[in-house]
């Protein structure tokens, strides 16, 4: 017998649904036709085993009867790494381990990538398999892509450094967030359990850092001198151009005194003309933006829709699973394999079929080949297409986010987009004055969005411009001067945090860390930052108003107290970098642990010479070590992806 492994049950379903017949559904298992049976795990069913495991027996217990926390007992280092089942999993764990004792060949069908990896690795692990293990990948759950991953199984082991680093991050969280969170609560004046985590805590940083910004910010006011110029019967706009060491001008060449603004302005309208120094004008070309990662995707319907991280995430998982509507969502790659250039025309002839997507379908130019197709800078995963099919109805949130995924696709097969880009430099009153014009003069791809020209994001003057020559006169027309403000940074949305988390070198002001962190994968993963968020957030670290993320006072208490070192997002991309590595071959798991262990030993000597005072924490939900009850007794335990989710 060969026995499929799934992730869960509407993984296993898919994969049964392509597998011979006939097909008869058991408890928690489908037999299927030529020797096949596919099973499925729900998600992570063991999970590592709670602090106390590991504890001295003879620790004091509280009123609940589980084990005091006790700085005199940290830091708490495994000699022997425990994973129990999880109370709600006993069930199906029986029926897994039944029919693994008939099994001949298990394949793991996880999800394709190092989590969905562990998860069934550490299944296999725990039920002592010992036999041959092969293993499906599945990119996308439509029938061609099931049946083409069903006819190039690979050996499982292939995969074990995936295995390994999705382990190793497993018991950096553990190692960082069980002793750490004990650590600093007990030594909190306030009340509450102080969460702390590996990633949640430099992203808690970003946030607080951000809103301090914004509410130390002191709007400064700026001018900007201009003149209208005309030739024939146009007239446009031209701006002062700074020079530097001019009177008046910032440190940053803006023009803070109204007195003299209002001279130069003056002057040239005084001077009455103006001579053209430079004029350039020439078509420029726009292709289409590449295909989305996940975090590409959570920052567009963030801006669009307003939805949040963790919802993107579900519909993406949905359209993927449920709906076979879409490929594997989390993935932070933007680019295709060209060999799959070959399947678009079938992916093209199915949305054709729908009443929406016919008509650009019947526009597109199949044969056009665009930039994203490049298998050089694909990753795990390739950019989040449609797979043509959608099964079942989709319900309005699934469906904006489809629709992104589809014109995102759609839209390279269209030629780019054409705009005549125009400047002219002109010199008055012995100053220099510039404007900036496009007009579109082919749609392309926009078409696809029904964007108009302004909605590119380009700050560039929309104005159109006259030709002139070099030399020409101007009459200037009249002349003013614009009175701005600097303005502060937006608060975070849930789209621009998770951008920041996955480009977080632009968050460092150290040049070497900034060149460096610019090639890693930032703060946690495609598949983990929206939990982080939604961890703040139940933690009562971080508050939703309208569609901004703002700290709390507890947040920006916890921030300001902890080591530098917790809070600095280069601390964290740096071992996201290094749990890469592990997932390629490059470092050795054990090294990392040992890493992770002298981190945490190092902060637990930092904080038992210290006293701090948070307040009283008091999170919206959450388990365990996650603060729901304020007690310094509270059994942790970790939760979801790797099982210590609770203090990634």
């Amino acid at each position: 017998m060969q026995l499929y492994i799934a992730e869960k049950p509407s993984l296993g379903k898919g994969i049964a649904q392509y597998l011979p017949g006939p097909h008869k559904s058991g408890n928690g298992h489908i037999v299927c036709g030529g020797g096949n049976v596919v099973t499925w795990a729900r998600g992570h069913i063991f999970e590592q085993a709670d602090p106390e495991y590991y504890t001295p027996d003879d620790v004091p217990l509280n009123s609940k009867g589980t084990k005091r926390w006790r700085l005199q007992d940290l830091p708490i280092f495994p000699e022997q790494w425990i994973k129990l089942p999880k109370a709600d999993a006993g069930a199906q764990i029986k029926v897994i381990r039944d029919l693994l004792k008939q099994a001949d060949t298990v394949v793991n069908a996880g999800d394709p990538d190092r989590e969905g990896q562990l998860l069934v690795d550490e299944i296999l692990e725990e039920m002592g398999w010992k036999g041959p293990t092969k293993r499906i990948w599945l990119a996308a759950l439509d029938e061609q892509s099931v049946r083409k991953a069903l006819a190039a199984l690979k050996d499982n082991a292939e995969y074990r450094n995936l295995s390994a680093a999705a382990e190793a991050r497993s018991r950096a969280d553990w190692l960082v967030g069980m002793n750490l969170t004990r650590a600093f609560t007990l030594v909190n004046t306030g009340s509450g359990v102080l969460s702390i985590g590996r990633v949640q805590t430099p992203t808690l940083a970003l946030i607080v850092r951000r809103d301090e910004t914004i509410e130390q910010f002191k709007a400064k006011d700026f001018f900007v001198p201009r003149i209208q110029t005309a030739k024939g019967p146009t007239s446009f706009w031209s701006a002062w151009v700074p020079v530097e060491g001019a009177p008046g001008l910032d440190e940053e060449n803006r023009m803070t005194n109204r007195s003299v603004a209002d001279t130069i302005a003056a002057a040239a309208k005084g001077a009455g003309k103006a001579v053209v120094e430079d004029f350039q004008s020439k078509e420029q070309k726009q292709s289409a933006p590449l295909g989305f990662s996940l975090s590409e995707l959570q920052k567009a319907c963030s801006a669009k829709f307003g939805m949040s991280a963790q919802q993107v995430l579900d519909c993406a998982q949905a359209l993927y699973e449920e709906h076979k509507a879409a490929s594997y969502p989390r993935t932070d790659c933007r680019y295709l394999p060209e060999e799959q250039f070959a399947e678009s025309g079938r992916v093209l002839s199915a949305l054709a079929k729908h009443p929406a997507y016919g008509p650009l379908v019947a526009k597109a130019d199949s044969k056009l080949k665009s930039g994203i197709w490049d298998t050089g800078k694909v990753t795990a995963h390739h950019a989040i297409i449609p797979t043509g099919e959608v099964e079942g109805t989709l319900g309005e949130a699934r469906q904006k986010v489809y629709d992104l995924i589809v014109r995102s696709y759609l839209a390279q097969f269209y030629p780019p987009y054409v705009y005549r880009a125009t400047k002219i430099v002109l010199v008055c009153a012995t100053q220099k004055w510039q404007a900036n014009g496009k007009v579109p003069v082919s749609a392309g791809w926009k078409a696809v969005y029904a964007l108009s020209a302004s909605e590119d994001g380009d700050e560039d003057d929309q104005q159109g411009l006259p030709v002139v020559l070099k030399g020409d006169e101007l009459q200037v027309v009249a002349s003013d001067v614009q009175a701005k403000q600097t303005k502060p940074p937006k608060r975070f949305t849930d789209g621009t945090l998770i951008e920041a988390m996955s480009s977080i070198h632009k968050y460092v002001e150290d040049p070497e860390a900034k060149k460096k962190l610019k090639e890693t994968s930032g703060l946690g993963t495609e598949a983990t930052r929206a939990s982080i968020i939604e961890k703040l957030l139940e933690r009562g670290f971080i508050e939703r108003k309208s569609k901004a993320l703002q700290s709390t006072g507890i947040g920006r208490s916890l921030v300001n107290v902890l080591p530098k070192v917790l809070t600095d997002p280069v601390t964290t991309a740096q071992w996201e970098d290094v749990l890469s590595a592990i997932a390629a071959g490059r470092v050795r798991a054990d090294v990392f642990e040992q890493k992770q262990q002298s981190f945490v030993e190092v902060l637990i000597q930092v904080a038992q010479k210290t006293r701090i005072n948070v307040g009283a924490v008091s999170p919206k939900s959450g388990r365990g070590g996650s603060g729901k009850t304020p007690t310094r007794s509270k059994k942790e335990k970790g939760k979801g992806n790797g099982q210590s989710a609770a203090h990634r």
